[in-house]
């Protein structure tokens, strides 16, 4: 052959890369984790602006109303316990408080014995037949939730390409 072009490809760079981000599923838990932190710090925010997920106030409590607090910010114990669990697939947000649903979803508490509930607000004792909690949702995803998660994964890519 009296004439001849070779071309020699370095393919190092995108072998060094694939090998990266192979080790994807060796660091998915640290992602996960970060994603969980990020979920749980919407949720307890939400508390602090007396929001739902879609920015929507939450109907202000007796007792906030009496004492002139905040929504579910009295001792502060259900927003507190909001935390994250890291799974092999992926990530859960809730709380072990026993009646967390029922501020979520809200709830129409009746009495056990007897035909009524008492209870102190504000250091006055209220009897009634009834209590209907209106839903106040703590947890839930919206657009801000989504482009942290997606701002989240990104980083996260990120430091796998550059090797971080």
């Amino acid at each position: 052959m009296a004439f001849a072009i070779t071309i020699k490809a370095d393919s190092s760079p995108i072998e060094a890369i694939l090998t990266r981000l192979n080790q994807f599923d060796a660091d998915k838990s640290k992602l996960f984790d970060e994603i969980g932190a990020g979920l749980v710090s919407s949720v307890q925010d939400r508390f602090f602006t007396g929001q739902d997920v879609d920015g929507n106030p939450w109907q202000m409590s007796w007792r906030a109303r009496l004492q002139g607090g905040q929504t579910l910010r009295d001792t502060g114990r259900l927003m507190n316990s909001y935390t994250h669990n890291v799974l092999s697939s992926g990530v859960e947000v809730g709380t072990n408080v026993e009646y967390a649903p029922h501020l979520h979803y809200g709830a129409t508490i009746l009495p056990k014995n007897g035909q009524y509930i008492t209870f102190a607000v504000a250091g006055q004792y209220r009897k009634v037949k009834q209590s209907v909690l209106p839903p106040r949702t703590q947890l839930g995803i919206n657009a801000e939730d989504e482009a942290t998660v997606l701002d989240i994964v990104g980083s996260f890519i990120d430091d796998i390409l550059r090797g971080a």
